[in-house]
């Protein structure tokens, strides 16, 4: 995709502003003269920079880092902490991003267990850097020693990352929402969530921070990737806040032991989200492999028409429904004229393509509610609830014309194909099935093909409509 200078220009800015808003946000919400105790802006840009590659370039990545160095400055830090401290920010985004971007589309955005793994072990290296930076170039500016500030800076780098980056890259986009079919969310795991989460506050003590896995596994077998990862996010924050505050009676001097305690509740918090998060991937990839195989066995792949099976288990319902308020209900059979001999002639894929021509030109003429399979070969079925067999021989006719009046082009001449229909139904009547309906159909059809093909035919009357 090329960009103009000017759509450019509008991208950048946006970069810009939000890294500007994100680190505002990031230094007003921590602690006074501390360090933040969840810092969200490095893993939140990076996920943005994965889900859009494009605006990783220079210019971008300089934008960014001047965007933090400017909101830290404007928050009262001097020239030279901010350069440095956002340096080590930097790291964090740009390790992120370089060790995640390798993957393919599906496990960059968290779609296998593997890109769950990947995202691990890429959140503990830029932990790793970032933190090792601090205490090479950032150390001037801490009161504590080395090590306590390197957990410090690794704990806070890594529990964020594993918290925050599933949400941005698991999210589905504007266009995914719009096409998504709203289905009902079961709200049962979420209120175990909230309880166990209470339990364990109520509760504290170290082992607290583990009281949400069983309802986190719950929730990763009924939600989605994204909405676990959103749940993952609230109660990690919780726990982590709730340790840090001692609200869980984790007992936190200030002191280097402190460092310690917190970074081992940070470590804990974030790998015990790891494991749902994996369930969640592996139960949404079960139920995408659920749904292809239930769509191949109820859709015939060449045509797009309902498959036999399908077909009879819908058709059979459509008529017990119709049967009961003594609706009546109408079933055609179609077959393709001299279809064997269009194979023959010019092969079986230019026999493939007429029957995808022919199956989306019946479906442009049939309305909501009515069935359309195909039952094999160049032989269709259509069920049509609501319409007595006279009024859909004026429907059957329109298929007919349709039929008729195409023309399938490129394959050296124009070819002309044609059909007959066989209709049948009536009022449901109590005992009539579906099986009965398809035999008069079928004889129906039958009669059609032996008076010359191309026209329509009812059963109840064997009256010819064209």
């Amino acid at each position: 995709m090329v960009f103009s200078a000017r759509s450019r220009l509008v991208i950048y800015l946006a970069l810009f502003s939000l890294t500007l808003v994100l680190t505002l946000a990031g230094i007003l919400a921590r602690p006074f003269a501390s360090l933040s105790l969840f810092w969200p802006v490095n893993a939140v840009l990076a996920g943005l920079l994965l889900r859009h590659p494009r605006r990783a370039s220079p210019v971008g990545w300089c934008l960014v880092y001047l965007a933090m160095v400017t909101a830290d400055m404007a928050c009262g830090s001097e020239w030279r902490p901010a350069l440095w401290f956002n340096l080590c920010n930097l790291s964090v985004v740009l390790t992120l991003w370089l060790l995640m971007a390798r993957l393919s589309r599906n496990d960059r955005r968290l779609h296998t267990p593997y890109g769950v793994l990947c995202l691990l072990g890429a959140s503990a290296s830029a932990a790793v850097v970032a933190a090792s930076l601090a205490c090479l170039v950032a150390a001037p500016w801490f009161n504590e020693s080395v090590r306590a500030t390197w957990l410090a800076w690794f704990s806070e780098q890594f529990s964020t990352s594993v918290l925050v980056l599933p949400v941005v890259l698991s999210a589905p986009s504007v266009r995914g929402l719009l096409r998504s079919n709203s289905q009902p969310i079961p709200i049962a795991p979420l209120w175990v969530l909230l309880g166990s989460l209470g339990l364990g506050l109520a509760v504290g003590g170290p082992g607290a921070i583990a009281f949400p896995i069983a309802a986190l596994v719950w929730c990763a077998l009924s939600y989605s990737p994204f909405l676990l990862s959103l749940l993952t996010l609230g109660a990690g924050s919780t726990l982590i806040v709730a340790v840090a505050q001692n609200v869980m009676h984790f007992s936190l001097p200030q002191t280097e032991t402190a460092v310690t305690a917190l970074m081992s509740a940070r470590l804990g918090i974030a790998m015990l989200v790891l494991g749902p998060l994996v369930v969640a991937c592996v139960s949404h990839a079960n139920r995408q492999l659920l749904a292809r195989l239930a769509h191949q066995a109820a859709v015939d792949h060449l045509t797009g028409a309902l498959s036999r099976s399908a077909f009879t288990h819908q058709a059979g319902a459509l008529l017990h429904s119709c049967r009961q308020p003594g609706l009546p209900i109408t079933l055609m059979m179609l077959d393709i004229d001299h279809f064997k001999s269009i194979n023959d002639r010019h092969g079986h894929a230019v026999g493939d393509q007429v029957l995808r021509q022919f199956a989306r030109s019946v479906q442009e003429q049939l309305g909501k509610g009515a069935l359309f399979a195909r039952l094999g070969g160049e032989e269709f079925a259509i069920v049509v609830p609501g319409l007595a067999p006279q009024q859909a021989g004026f429907l059957a006719e329109r298929l007919r014309r349709a039929v008729e009046s195409l023309t399938l082009q490129g394959y050296g001449q124009a070819l002309r194909i044609s059909v007959s229909i066989g209709l049948a139904g009536g009022v449901a009547a109590p005992s009539e099935d579906l099986d009965s309906l398809l035999i008069q159909a079928d004889q129906a059809l039958y009669r059609a093909k032996a008076q010359g093909r191309n026209r329509v035919v009812q059963h109840s009357t064997q009256r010819e409509v064209s």
